[in-house]
């Protein structure tokens, strides 16, 4: 059984391994790292495979060490990489040489197993618990914190193998590296490192899907081009929020004779003036405002606890912004503008189509009043001067 587990445990992280490697491509850096440090640590449990005529049993536990201590290296550069925390790679990597080392010096001086694994473990442990303790408070998705428990656990559960070891054992307890492979303790060893490497792995894989989820539901339901919402996602957004708190304002926003835009400068500066739309629309709306590109030049936000007057006036200082914006430095010495219009969302309201259509009406008749107007729904059309599209040539 334990012969069977020996064969078993390198061989299915290395499966783990090539499948972290495999997802680098889209999963970035903490991928390759987790890949490196599983097939790391599969090497270091494949070393005492090894029979002593290919690698004496002293050689085969400085080179299994080593390999221990570049795969917690390699964890922790997973763990900081995900979050984006700094690495100080060469403190980490520095104390991992100078534990190999010491546990060198104890392999060839001392020939004494018990030093050797309290020192290999104890140095593995540290070795992680620094990025542990980094990243503690970064995750905010429950696969993250998730992640961060397992390694934790991980470090736990070496400090209490060291801990054993200490109170319950003395050197001629664990007796020479043969005696102690074929002992129950080693197998128990083994397993208990084994069965927290695969729930980790699991629970790493688990990142990595839920990255992929993630990264296909924000193209699902965001505008490539300006990064805010589209109508798919901004009823989503709608609809998510809790029933009673939907009160708010509409405010729906449209590039006045966008389409002279296009025909005149191509679709490559209508893609700008989109884009700079959508940097003061997100920067001129209140926080914690639903932004949203509808399609073509119509952006719509919802404004949830706010009042129409309120809204009326930051859609006046958009549309003011928007108005004096300069192209020059984009490559083309235009003017355009910009018309609104806004209407209240109730609690009662069954839906928020009602309000869109109501500040879409709006919307209409600042057009038909000459553009580059706020009309709020209940007030009268204000007036503002109409600026056309300019050509410098």
């Amino acid at each position: 059984m334990t012969d069977n587990f020996a064969f078993l445990l390198p061989f299915f992280m290395t499966v783990f391994a090539a499948i972290f490697l495999s997802a680098r491509l889209w999963a970035g850096s903490s991928a390759t790292f987790w890949g490196l440090g599983y097939l790391s640590a599969a090497a270091g449990f494949s070393i005492p495979l090894l029979p002593p005529e290919v690698l004496p049993f002293k050689a085969q536990a400085i080179v299994a060490n080593a390999l221990f201590l570049a795969a917690f290296c390699l964890y922790g550069d997973a763990l900081l990489a995900r979050f984006g925390e700094r690495y100080y790679r060469p403190a980490r990597y520095a104390f991992a040489g100078i534990a190999l080392v010491a546990i060198a010096a104890i392999i060839i001086l001392k020939e004494d197993l018990r030093a050797e694994l309290i020192l290999g473990d104890t140095s593995i442990a540290l070795l992680l618990i620094v990025p542990v303790l980094q990243v503690a408070r970064a995750p905010r998705r429950p696969m993250d914190r998730l992640l961060v428990f397992m390694v934790g656990l991980v470090v736990v559960e070496t400090f209490t193998r060291v801990a054993v070891l200490i109170l319950m054992t003395s050197s001629s307890d664990v007796g020479t590296l043969d005696a102690f492979l074929g002992s129950a303790y080693a197998f128990y060893v083994q397993f208990g490192a084994g069965v927290i490497a695969f729930l980790l792995a699991l629970t790493v894989l688990g990142t990595l899907v839920d990255d992929l989820i993630q990264r296909y539901q924000y193209a699902a339901h965001r505008d490539p081009l300006t990064g805010l919402l589209n109508r798919r996602g901004f009823e989503q957004a709608m609809n998510a929020i809790p029933t009673g708190r939907s009160a708010g304002t509409i405010l729906i926003g449209d590039i006045d004779h966008f389409k002279q835009v296009n025909d005149r400068l191509g679709h490559a500066a209508g893609d700008t003036v989109i884009a700079g739309f959508a940097t003061l629309f997100t920067q001129f709306m209140p926080r914690g405002a639903i932004l949203a590109r509808f399609g073509g030049e119509e952006f719509v936000a919802f404004l949830p606890g706010e009042t129409p007057a309120a809204v009326y006036q930051a859609a006046e200082k958009l549309r003011l912004g928007f108005a004096s914006r300069t192209w020059e430095r984009d490559g083309f010495d235009i003017r355009i503008t910009a018309s609104f219009g806004i209407a209240a969302q109730s609690k009662s309201d069954y839906s928020v189509h009602a309000a869109i259509a109501s500040a879409d009406a709006c919307l209409y008749e600042a057009k038909r009043a000459g553009r580059n107007r706020v009309v709020m729904e209940g007030r009268p059309t204000g007036e503002a001067p109409a600026l056309r599209i300019i050509s410098s040539s």
